[in-house]
């Protein structure tokens, strides 16, 4: 990890000290920030971060050299506040909103941990939404823990009780899709989806799926 963006990204949040040593501790720890960075720091599509909090992710891209636009959402009034006074005026767009009505949008999308606080058919929408939103060439960055029987699944509840309990998340439940639920609206040709686990040191059963939309859509004749 370079240091300077580190250090530089958590600053933001100095004003705030409980929020400036979380989002330390997030960058530090969240396997997902260095894989986003790699992956959409040199990216000239505008980003959509859906459920971006205080905006600590694009923070993260800031200062590690991404200069396209980023527009967050997120349910939380006080989140959407905060990434305001941490980026500043004239830099990022942050709105307050449900992840069902995003804004219009063609470019990248990031959607961390958001589709497990949703019901089948609004995770199915969303998901839907999120390929109607990715320009041609353009990237979507979804994680989701997965609901499979395995010792990882059991500790990914159990953080969702202390989340529940503590109010960081103002939801009410959870309920985790299946891995083949998140494939369906990108099972078309113009997309490319691979997936991979996501939970570096944590004990959570994360997984990331990395969805390519095509300049164009396969044909018989591209094989």
């Amino acid at each position: 990890m370079k240091w300077r963006p580190f250090f530089r990204a958590g600053f933001r949040y100095r004003g705030w000290p409980w929020y400036y040593f979380y989002a330390l501790g997030k960058i530090g720890l969240d396997p997902a920030y260095a894989v986003v960075v790699e992956m959409l720091r040199d990216s000239q599509r505008p980003l959509l971060d859906v459920g971006c909090g205080m905006g600590l992710l694009g923070s993260w891209l800031r200062e590690n050299g991404c200069r396209t636009s980023i527009t967050g959402v997120d349910l939380d009034p006080n989140k959407i506040a905060l990434a305001r006074q941490a980026f500043g005026p004239g830099d990022g767009t942050f709105l307050v909103g449900d992840a069902l009505d995003l804004p219009a949008h063609c470019g990248d999308v990031v959607l961390l941990d958001v589709l497990h606080y949703l019901t089948d058919a609004d995770q199915l929408l969303l998901l839907e939404k999120v390929a109607d939103r990715m320009a041609p060439g353009g990237v979507a960055l979804i994680r989701s823990g997965l609901n499979e029987p395995n010792l990882r699944f059991f500790f990914t509840i159990v953080e969702e009780w202390f989340v529940k309990f503590c109010r960081w998340i103002p939801t009410s439940g959870w309920n985790f899709p299946l891995r083949n639920e998140i494939l369906v609206p990108f099972a078309g040709s113009e997309f490319e989806t691979t997936v991979r686990p996501m939970w570096g040191c944590t004990p959570f059963n994360s997984y990331l799926f990395v969805v390519r939309r095509r300049e164009k859509p396969m044909t018989a004749v591209d094989g």
